[in-house]
């Protein structure tokens, strides 16, 4: 599945189903990038442990258990992208203080457990995108109490809490969208110049 032996040097000694994920989602990136005329190209791991994109493309990658995607487009139509796939009801109540902010758990708690089962995989899940798109801008570890998601009706908001250098980047409008497919919940944030 990984075409360059750059690509397969990298992940040498990783277990068997890490492995599996990690090529499952280089491939699902590798059709994204020919689908914009982008062929054979590599996409290798940084210092940082995320992925290196060619020059001129923007992208994610996301893979859990059972399922994996990718994003990617020009850097001329977007100026950054993130995607995640998460399995809904996966976000356990022992995970909250870590995940989310006071308001968004007060939020949470109106809940039904149908409900807080979907609303948590959605809000995490919309918190790792984020993240994907404003690390690959600012390089900067934002924690997921810095971030909070805001919910009015059926739309959703994404507010920074936590000041640092390469935010004023983030202040074009940050569009977040979701799906459901089957147990998941794939969700994509975006900057447009």
């Amino acid at each position: 599945m990984m075409s360059s032996l750059r690509e397969k040097l990298q992940m040498e000694g990783v277990s068997h189903k890490r492995l599996t994920h990690f090529s499952t989602g280089r491939l699902c990136a590798k059709r994204v990038m020919a689908n914009l005329g982008l062929a054979d190209n590599e996409i290798l791991i940084g210092p940082d442990k995320v992925p290196i994109w060619p020059k001129g493309i923007v992208g994610s990658i996301s893979h859990t258990e059972g399922m994996a995607g990718a994003v990617a487009a020009k850097s001329s139509e977007l100026l950054s992208i993130g995607m995640d796939i998460e399995e809904i009801g996966r976000v356990k109540d022992n995970m909250w203080d870590m995940l989310f902010t006071p308001t968004e758990q007060k939020y949470l708690n109106q809940l039904t457990e149908k409900e807080k089962a979907f609303y948590t995989t959605l809000f995490f899940s919309m918190k790792e995108s984020f993240y994907k798109l404003q690390y690959s801008l600012t390089k900067f570890n934002l924690w997921f109490t810095e971030v909070e998601i805001n919910k009015s009706d059926e739309n959703f908001s994404l507010l920074v809490l936590k000041d640092f250098e390469g935010k004023e980047l983030l202040k074009n409008s940050t569009n977040l969208h979701f799906a459901v497919f089957k147990d998941y919940i794939i969700s994509l944030c975006f900057i447009e110049h």
